[in-house]
């Protein structure tokens, strides 16, 4: 993290983003830094000790597919936690994205609703970053 925040390209701030694992795990890194700016899970579920939401010092922003009934059937408890703790988190739904449809979505014979949520995330994701 230290290293990528003192690239020459870099402005020094650090977000996470991961997806499915990852997205769990960008969702977890969050209670064990406060270094980073933002979290970006996508389709991947939240913490679920109190405990650890309580260190979440940062924004999570999640990005999940509308047709993910495994993963979407964990946002409830996340919200319900994060909202008691007093902590940010923006779930959006990708209505009839399934999981993975970042990937599945940018290809040549992807699914149309992969592809409008994987436009949609894209962008929503490019926005949330610039205003960091």
């Amino acid at each position: 993290m230290a290293y990528g925040a003192k690239l020459p390209a870099s402005n020094g701030k650090v977000a996470v983003g991961g997806f499915c694992w990852g997205g769990t795990q960008s969702f977890l890194f969050a209670t064990h830094s406060k270094s980073i700016v933002a979290a970006f899970p996508f389709y991947g579920s939240g913490p679920t000790d109190p405990a650890a939401i309580a260190k979440i010092a940062v924004p999570v922003y999640g990005f999940y597919g509308g047709n993910d009934a495994r993963v979407n059937a964990t946002i409830p408890e996340s919200e319900r936690l994060m909202k008691a703790a007093g902590k940010k988190y923006e779930p959006v739904l990708y209505e009839g994205a399934g999981h993975g449809f970042m990937r599945s979505g940018e290809q040549p014979e992807a699914q149309e609703v992969n592809r409008r949520g994987r436009d949609a995330a894209w962008k929503r994701w490019l926005e949330l970053l610039s205003k960091l």
